[in-house]
């Protein structure tokens, strides 16, 4: 097994074999990387509390009509081959065939959303932004709790948000979200 903070032996599982793993251990996540099991601790409180506005503001604004769509919290994500990531937000548009939601793994969003940890905002901007858009994620937003900010980076572009940013997207019509909702309360 490996593990983002420290380095201990690697086990290597195939999809099936991930799939075959608890859904959740007490203190640790798990993500599955071309083959290799990895351990992440479970985020600090900051981390959910920044995810939890996120997602309350994506959540109502897709309950506000019909035709926009579904916000789930981090689920099994198929990225590729022996490789399930699970990101800490995605939205899927509401023209997408979606699988049952009693079924893992589920497709990659056509947004997904990283919020940093200290301990993983190096992984989840090198190698899990490139496999989500190599999946077909539409849009990816890297949001970073401290120092507050923003990466919103689509297929041939990327926009950087300072702490008076406005989380956008072309995906979202009308959805508008200062950084400074993010702040501790």
């Amino acid at each position: 097994m490996s593990t983002v903070t420290a380095s201990l032996p690697i086990a290597r599982f195939t999809r099936e074999e991930y799939l075959r793993l608890p859904e959740s251990s007490p203190g640790f996540r798990f993500e599955l990387l071309d083959g290799e099991l990895v351990t992440m601790n479970d985020p600090l409180p900051r981390h959910q509390m920044v995810v939890m506005a996120l997602g309350a503001a994506l959540f109502g604004w897709a309950r506000e009509a019909a035709d926009r769509g579904q916000v789930l919290l981090s689920i099994d994500t198929d990225v590729g081959r022996d490789t399930i990531l699970g990101p800490d937000l995605q939205w899927f548009a509401a023209d997408r065939e979606l699988p049952p939601t009693s079924e893992r793994p589920w497709p990659v969003g056509d947004l997904v959303v990283e919020v940093a940890s200290p301990s993983t905002s190096r992984y989840d901007a090198r190698t899990k932004l490139a496999r989500y858009l190599a999946a077909g994620a539409r849009e990816v937003w890297l949001v970073a709790p401290d120092p507050l900010g923003a990466r919103l980076v689509r297929p041939g572009g990327e926009t950087a948000l300072d702490a008076d940013g406005v989380l956008r997207s072309p995906l979202l019509p009308g959805f508008a979200l200062p950084l400074t909702a993010l702040r501790d309360r």
